[in-house]
């Protein structure tokens, strides 16, 4: 038991050097929930409640075990921050933190993912919908049908190419698609965590272009849409509440 953490964690490490994030918390993960059986918890908390988890872990364990325990979380923390989730990454830093260790690189990583929380915007988020199942399911009919018809929304699709049927080439050659969507055809096999490596980085190009090109895809612009509201709400609050206010002082200063 203990060899297979510490092969997956010595995995995790490389692949954190590497700039491999994806595959990094795939074995970081791993190497935690087999150190945490080897620590007596049988749950899955050191991984989806990692606060909790290290609350009732950490009184029953020796300073040799926090140690590691401590250096996994930062680890992770680092891999997910270079995922862009800074708000887990956050919660990961503090875990290792509470472990007793009071380095200042580990202060200024909790620090610096705290205020990337703080500075996101919302905007930032574009929803994505995966398109899966069997060959002959009808994955491409299905796509095929969704991209010939005229719905006004500028949409962007990746397609990792699998057998022979692919989408279809007058979408690609003429029409809207040629100038409103972005096709990416990833022709990569079948290979889950090099299709879903390759998903990662794809999205974050076509987003990156459609703002580089002032094209935003359609979830982009809803998103811009609900913070203007947003924003004209609050402001429009603000506005009733200052003539509310000057209508109670007039009224005092009458009587």
């Amino acid at each position: 038991m203990a060899e297979g953490w510490a092969e997956g964690f010595a995995s995790a490490q490389a692949a954190l050097k590497d700039g491999k994030f994806f595959d990094g918390v795939q074995f970081i993960n791993a190497c935690m929930e087999a150190y945490a059986k080897v620590l007596g918890d049988e749950s899955d908390k050191v991984v989806k409640d990692p606060s909790a988890f290290v609350s009732e872990i950490g009184p029953k364990i020796s300073q040799e075990q926090k140690d590691i325990l401590r250096e996994m979380y930062e680890i992770r923390g680092d891999i997910i921050t270079g995922l862009g989730a800074n708000k887990r990454a956050a919660t990961d830093y503090e875990c290792a933190q509470a472990l007793g260790s009071s380095d200042a690189a580990l202060k200024e990583k909790v620090t610096q993912a705290q205020a990337a929380v703080k500075g996101k915007k919302a905007a930032s988020k574009v929803p994505v919908t995966v398109l899966t199942g069997f060959l002959g399911s009808g994955k491409t009919t299905l796509l095929n049908r969704i991209l010939h018809e005229c719905h006004g929304k500028r949409i962007a699709v990746i397609e990792n190419e699998f057998g022979e049927v692919g989408i279809d080439d007058n979408l690609i050659e003429a029409g809207p698609l040629t100038t409103e969507e972005n096709i990416i055809e990833m022709n990569n096999g079948c290979i889950c965590c090099t299709v879903r490596g390759d998903l990662i980085a794809g999205l974050k190009k076509m987003v990156k272009n459609s703002i580089k090109n002032s094209k935003p895809l359609d979830g982009e612009k809803k998103e811009k849409k609900e913070e203007k509201e947003k924003e004209k709400k609050q402001k429009k609050e603000k506005t009733e509440k200052k003539q509310k206010k000057q209508k109670k002082e007039k009224k005092q200063k009458k009587e």
